[in-house]
């Protein structure tokens, strides 16, 4: 089989198209880019403060069950 016609290599977007694409990639690329600094800064942070709270309620408690009840050996 063989084509009878071949259709013209036409672009498919204008040169105009294709800039505002790529700024259009920037404007988004720059988005992300925040979007995932401050994400990780939460995170960071989160997990600052849950090893501070950790720290403290375990030295206030010394590692000890609460109500002070602690088993010994018979």
């Amino acid at each position: 089989m063989t084509e009878s016609a071949t259709p013209e290599d036409k672009p498919l977007f204008t040169p105009v198209e294709v800039q505002q694409f790529e700024a259009d990639d920037v404007v988004a690329g720059s988005a992300i880019g925040k979007m995932l600094s401050l994400l990780f800064l939460y995170t960071v942070l989160a997990m600052s403060f849950v090893a501070w709270w950790t720290f403290t309620s375990v030295s206030e408690n010394h590692g000890l069950p609460s109500g002070g009840a602690v088993h010994t050996g018979h």
